[in-house]
């Protein structure tokens, strides 16, 4: 049940825009100020303020870090690519079939 809540929050948290959670969050600032007052809407607006940098922060940490995981990937991908290409041009050549490798066979 845990692994399920986990995956509903990094939906909520990672994919849902920071600015969208500001919507619902500015409507209940305009609730608060109609119910309770300037200070209760002020504390509201204080609150919101802090969790919508906080979620901004957040998304935009977590794009870096898949931008990063691309960039890593792909150079590994091009270091094996390269480290393949070599190995077939080195094994290719049909003048080196009889070199010593180093190892016994016997």
């Amino acid at each position: 049940m845990s692994g399920a809540l986990d995956a509903v929050a990094g939906i909520l948290g990672y994919g849902v825009p920071w600015w969208a959670w500001g919507l619902p969050g500015a409507l209940a600032v305009a609730v608060l100020l109609r119910l309770f007052g300037v200070r209760a809407a002020g504390i509201a607006a204080a609150v919101l303020t802090f969790v919508l940098v906080t979620r901004r922060a957040a998304q935009r940490g977590y794009q870096r870090a898949l931008k990063e995981g691309e960039r890593d990937v792909s150079e590994s991908l091009f270091a094996a690519r390269s480290a393949r290409d070599a190995a077939a041009c080195r094994d290719g050549d049909a003048r080196r079939l009889r070199d010593d490798d180093g190892f016994r066979r016997d």
